[in-house]
């Protein structure tokens, strides 16, 4: 029984041993997470520099907007003259004389 348990333990060690990692693998795994990590902050100074910039575009564009302009100058049409009223009053009548 207790070769057979061996066995089967060897059999289940040659069938990991494979696959485990070497201290290479490890080194080279920390290499590109160190790679990952470089391009992440990388990404992030440049999201961050873009938002300022986008944000101080906003900023000068609504000050800007908010400056006091003069009224635009309205230009009002000229009055097309008019004829005189006439009114035509009844001649006084004379008064009855006595």
């Amino acid at each position: 029984m207790d070769d057979q348990r061996f066995a089967a333990l060897e059999a289940h060690y040659n069938a990991i041993l494979p696959t485990l990692a070497t201290k290479a693998d490890i080194e080279a795994l920390r290499t590109e997470m160190h790679k990952m990590s470089a391009e992440g902050y990388r990404w992030m100074v440049a999201s961050m520099v873009g938002m300022f910039i986008g944000f101080g575009g906003l900023y000068f564009a609504a000050n800007r907007s908010l400056e006091e302009r003069p009224a635009p100058v309205q230009v009002q049409p000229q009055p097309q003259p008019q004829p005189p009223i006439i009114i035509y009053l009844p001649q006084p009548v004379p008064a009855p004389q006595k």
